[in-house]
């Protein structure tokens, strides 16, 4: 009984991917995925320490270490920190750091940009009593809000892209 559940589930799979392959779908990551064109675009970003942030999670989501493609992404990027709790003591026990980042897709050699979008992104943090140990959580607070942008940026581009091969 079991190998005739596991024969019906291969060809249900199999008949599910050659559905899907039929319909012109394609993924958007993996090695034959849309994705792969954003390892080619070159990444600029401003000299914050949020921008650096920012920068790396854009090299890394996007597998662009190495670009010497045509294209390139700048970005500027605006952070607010806000407090949002208070404690008993009257003292803020918590803040939240607000990224906005507007980025624009050039073409080498244009000065019109491709493609531009804006992201916002935001996390938050506890402020300990320790000076270190809050310099270091709003430090952790501003990476993480960078990643998220990093994040909606590629798959911004990658929608883009798509939408492109699918013209």
């Amino acid at each position: 009984m079991r190998s005739s559940r596991r024969a019906l589930l291969a060809s249900l799979a199999l008949s599910a991917g050659l559905f899907v392959s039929g319909c012109g779908f394609s993924p958007m990551y993996g090695s034959q995925g849309v994705s792969q064109g954003l390892s080619d675009i070159l990444v600029e970003t401003g000299r914050e320490q949020v921008d650096f942030h920012l920068q790396e999670a854009l090299l890394d989501r996007m597998g662009a270490r190495h670009a010497s493609g045509p294209y390139t992404l700048r970005t500027e990027s605006d952070v607010t920190r806000s407090a949002l709790g208070v404690g008993a003591d009257a003292a803020v026990s918590r803040y939240a750091i607000s990224l906005e980042v507007q980025y624009g897709l050039f073409r080498d050699g244009d000065t019109d940009p491709v493609m531009t979008g804006t992201v916002r992104s935001e996390a938050s943090y506890n402020v300990p009593r320790s000076v270190y140990a809050s310099v270091a959580a709003e430090r952790d607070a501003t990476e993480r809000a960078a990643q998220l942008a990093a994040e909606r940026i590629a798959n911004q581009l990658v929608r883009a892209l798509q939408d492109a091969n699918s013209q």
